[in-house]
């Protein structure tokens, strides 16, 4: 699309200008050819200067300076993506015929993320971002919880960070008859709920061999990367290879499972995160019910195994969210995920990309440059981490209204 191809040239021209401090490719060449008298400017002198020979060269222009702002067509997009129809020829007469047409665009945007079908549009989304969705059978829980909860934080303009810290009415519903959502606590034995973090429907659906699906799931939809989770200022070389972990290599379980095996991919890189987190979900069982004891196995051959603390971590070693932030439970976990800046970096990426019609940041790669978030992410902190309102800044940005 055109909008996508112009945030890729734009991340490319910011990248290319902090890449060096001489002139860029797209700057004009000085001196030799150019002729710097009179009205025979060419590519110099006083016409790239600003009369000011001390001056850098100013830039030729680019496809970016064409682009123009036009509120119906920005209307059209945001129709579309926040309530999934076209807008009526009224709301296009509204913005196209208006004295202050960006007032009459943000009235508009403001009407439409009021829309029901707005929340509707947000619980597909969810669930897709989650993968998750279907509703409770056989004896199972839900899977719509966990979407449901996320678009209920959004739309009542709660805190992002209750998705991994509110401890009740953490698994409701939602009647798209009458557009309301229905308080409901997470019956699966949990001691404290932590947000979705506790929710049995994803407990379920994620259940593995020693909890390690859960934990990436935690990683790559609140986090928007894959493992190594984390990395050292200097590699170290063990055997010959490099570990870029900032734990201790020998941290990490060797039995029954050798998680210091160097012998083909250092699996310490991963791991020195990984298992530090997953002993925290292992009491789930497969249906997603808290136990006592753990509810995962270690995949030994030719029997499974319990999994127990040894086989995640050597003896002496705690479970950590990251390197210097330890964390007893998953309450403890939610109350650290909420801290971490990379969870917000990650929340507002997933908006953007969300506005902006670009595919999911781990599975197709469609990352964000950090300095086009920037002013984004301070918008999520400063307005209290409603997600909400971050998107509607994005709707009104000039990324999102110039074509």
């Amino acid at each position: 699309m055109k909008r996508t191809r112009m945030l890729t040239l734009l991340a490319a021209l910011a990248a290319g200008a902090c890449s060096s401090s001489g002139p860029s490719s797209l700057e004009p060449p000085t001196g030799g050819n150019t002729t710097t008298g009179g009205n025979n400017n060419t590519s110099g002198g006083d016409e790239t200067t600003g009369g000011d020979p001390e001056a850098p060269p100013i830039p030729d222009k680019t496809v970016l300076d064409d682009r123009v702002t036009s509120y119906t067509e920005a209307l059209r997009t945001a129709s579309l993506k926040l309530v999934r129809n076209l807008p009526t020829l009224q709301q296009i007469k509204n913005v196209e015929t208006a004295t202050d047409q960006r007032a009459a665009y943000e009235a508009e945007i403001d009407a439409m993320l009021a829309d029901q079908r707005f929340t509707t549009r947000m619980i597909k989304w969810w669930r897709d971002t989650m993968r998750q969705g279907g509703g409770a059978q056989d004896n199972k829980p839900s899977r719509d919880t966990a979407p449901v909860f996320a678009t209920r934080v959004m739309i009542e303009e709660k805190p992002y960070t209750d998705l991994f810290t509110a401890t009740t009415n953490t698994c409701p519903t939602y009647d798209g008859a009458t557009n309301t959502f229905a308080d409901g606590n997470c019956d699966n034995g949990v001691p404290t709920h932590a947000g979705v973090l506790t929710n049995p429907g994803v407990m379920m659906q994620f259940y593995g061999n020693m909890a390690f699906r859960r934990v990436r799931w935690v990683q790559e939809i609140f986090v928007c990367t894959k493992f190594p989770a984390e990395y050292s200022a200097e590699p170290r070389q063990v055997n010959g290879a490099d570990y870029t972990g900032p734990w201790p290599f020998e941290s990490i379980g060797t039995n029954p499972i050798n998680f210091q095996d160097t012998s083909s991919v250092v699996c310490a890189n991963c791991h020195v995160t990984l298992n530090r987190i997953a002993p925290l979900f292992a009491n789930f069982n497969m249906n997603g019910q808290w136990m006592n004891d753990s509810q995962v196995e270690t995949p030994t051959v030719p029997d499974p195994q319990k999994t127990v603390l040894s086989h995640w971590l050597k003896d002496g070693e705690t479970t950590a969210w990251r390197f210097g932030e330890p964390v007893a439970d998953l309450p403890a976990l939610g109350q650290a995920m909420a801290k971490d800046p990379d969870v917000h970096d990650c929340a507002v990426a997933r908006m953007y990309n969300f506005a902006m019609s670009k595919e999911d940041i781990v599975s197709d790669l469609a990352t964000v440059p950090p300095e086009v978030l920037k002013p984004y992410v301070e918008d999520f902190l400063a307005n209290g981490m409603n997600l909400k309102k971050t998107l509607r800044t994005i709707l009104l940005s000039d990324d999102f209204t110039k074509f």
